[in-house]
């Protein structure tokens, strides 16, 4: 089968860290994992569907998708996000993380999976020549970086295999 066939896209480790920044997908996560869709009582809606149609009109994440799969992906992730169901490890029950520098950002110490002074993805309406996202906003990642200490957790499945 060919590329085309496949629904390959081309991308490179710089443009597909490109394309996780301007969809803001870590601050998508954040949001996702802390449910600050919640926050505001009837202003949540548009802004997770607009962050949820900038990641899936993102090719190098998403592959390739037509407008009514992307609708129906969004329509779909916005109502499992809604359901509150447990087992999605959102809220109260969010999965812990680890508390070391590993889930820090290097640049300035925030935590990676809290929003903090970070703008809500989707909040501010997307540009009309960007199509699907939102101006650019200047927020800390560590997209491309070597990380300055490994994950505890996979230390300990590193000594348990040893």
């Amino acid at each position: 089968m060919t590329d085309k066939e496949l629904k390959r896209v081309e991308s490179t480790p710089e443009s597909r860290c490109d394309d996780a920044r301007r969809c803001r997908l870590a601050a998508l996560g954040a949001a996702l994992r802390n449910r600050d869709y919640d926050k505001i009582e009837g202003d949540d809606q548009a802004p997770l569907e607009r962050a949820l149609m900038a990641v899936m009109s993102t090719p190098s994440l998403v592959g390739p998708l037509k407008q009514k799969e992307k609708e129906f992906y969004v329509t779909w992730f916005s109502l499992a996000y809604r359901s509150g169901a447990p087992r999605l490890g959102f809220g109260d029950h969010k999965t812990p993380v680890a508390s070391d520098s590993y889930c820090l950002h290097q640049a300035d110490g925030s935590l990676k999976f809290e929003l903090g002074a970070r703008p809500l993805p989707g909040k501010t309406p997307p540009e009309k020549e960007n199509g699907f996202f939102e101006p650019r906003v200047d927020e800390p990642d560590d997209f491309l970086q070597i990380l300055t200490s490994g994950s505890p957790i996979k230390k300990k499945r590193q000594k348990r295999s040893a």
